[in-house]
């Protein structure tokens, strides 16, 4: 797949250039951007195969992003559009650094085949070879050191809000934005859906790691986690509901512990039901993210799943309260969902049905299958709620001491 950036400042051109590509198997534009410095931002962000730019733009023309790129992020080779066809245009173009110079109006073919050809091009080169992305090549390469890493636990006292889909699309962000390594466990172990979310292959799941034929260490994490998006490493859920009951509260906390062994941040999405799963990561996460809706039942399963976490001595300082799928026709609004639960909101997700639905469809997370949607920049404002810009990768601090639940509440 050759993944695109798209950088000019006319949005319907660069809508018709995300059509005209989206009939091309083996093409898939990673993003768009409206200017030569938002361009600059996102191919670094993104480490897209090409850069595909207009000149003639504000704030950073298409000759400075070429030259920027060239020396800053040389893995990104750069085609040039124009409407100029002087020779001076197309000499500027290429002492810059651009691989391709294409006249406006260009046909779909030409426009394909400049694509595919530089593409080619700079794989004889061995130009993507150098492409380094801030995770490990399978996000567990080269020994870790320090404490061990966050558990954060996405979770919802209702199905059909959003949490999935919250917790696939952080994971990614956190793995984007801090350079860190990112572990995805699917705790949903009857219906869990982040194979599907990532399309995954479903060989291998949790059941591998506790079917007792060996113990549960760095080695056998790193045959069974699958390799998702941008290195997010994800331990899938059984494959089929009854498989589930193989696994106990006690092989979670292995497996938790592990996972913290190895990487900097494990998010954890659980199923919507206060199972002794979700109590055993409840105790051990330093965050929860609570992820409601703006209906009148999610805003009352929010409401009991606060409560609980407050039986539980969870400190409130932990908890962060994530409302999706937020519109202008909704009959609440922040302050109002403030005002029914008493904790402030810390991220609202806008209702985005057609880049997020098309993400779906395509087994693709929205952050990086449409990173300018507003949708994607909520996401990346959660992850610098979770992690403040500048503060890096830092050891998660050991949970506060909780007392130790006697039944199903009490800790």
């Amino acid at each position: 797949m050759i993944r695109l950036l798209i950088v000019d400042d006319i949005s319907s051109t660069r809508d018709n250039l995300q059509k005209l590509l989206s009939f091309e198997e083996d093409i898939e534009v990673a993003g768009t951007a409206s200017d030569g410095r938002e361009g600059l931002e996102a191919a670094h962000r993104l480490q897209p195969d090409i850069v595909l730019t207009d000149v003639n733009m504000p704030v950073m023309d298409g000759i400075e992003l070429t030259e920027t790129l060239a020396s800053e992020l040389p893995t990104s080779p750069v085609i040039i559009m124009s409407v100029q066809g002087e020779r001076d245009y197309l000499r500027r173009a290429m002492q810059a650094g651009a691989r391709e110079f294409l006249i406006k109006p260009f046909s779909h073919d030409e426009l394909v085949a400049a694509i595919r050809r530089v593409y080619q091009l700079e794989q004889k080169k061995g130009t993507f070879l150098a492409k380094t992305n801030p995770p490990q090549p399978d996000g567990m390469a080269g020994p870790r050191s320090g404490a061990p890493g966050e558990v954060i636990l996405v979770f919802s006292g209702k199905g059909g809000v959003g949490k999935t889909l919250i917790a696939t699309n952080l994971a990614v962000a956190l793995s984007e934005q801090t350079g860190g390594r990112i572990a995805l466990v699917d705790l949903d172990l009857q219906f869990g859906d982040i194979g599907v979310m990532f399309n995954l292959d479903h060989s291998r799941s949790i059941t591998e790691l506790v079917d007792g034929s060996s113990g549960i260490d760095e080695e056998s994490l790193r045959e069974v986690l699958a390799l998702g998006p941008a290195g997010v490493r994800v331990l899938l859920a059984p494959i089929s509901p009854e498989l589930a009951d193989l696994v106990t509260a006690e092989h979670v906390r292995a497996i938790i512990a592990e996972l913290r062994r190895a990487f900097d941040f494990v998010v954890v999405d659980s199923s919507s039901h206060l199972t002794e799963f979700n109590l055993e990561v409840i105790e051990l996460a330093q965050r929860v993210l609570v992820v409601t809706a703006l209906t009148i039942p999610a805003i009352k399963d929010a409401k009991l799943t606060l409560k609980v976490l407050e039986s539980l001595s969870v400190d409130t300082e932990s908890t962060m309260l994530v409302v999706n799928r937020v519109d202008g026709y909704a009959d609440f609004n922040q302050e109002s969902i403030e005002q029914s639960l008493r904790v402030p909101v810390a991220i609202q997700i806008p209702h985005d049905p057609r880049s997020i639905g098309d993400a779906i469809t395509r087994g693709v997370p929205f952050v990086t299958a449409h990173p300018e949607a507003e949708a994607s920049r909520a996401v990346r404002e959660l992850v610098s709620r979770i992690v403040p810009e500048g503060a890096g990768v830092a050891a998660a601090p050991e949970p506060a001491d909780r007392k130790r639940r006697k039944g199903l509440f009490g800790r």
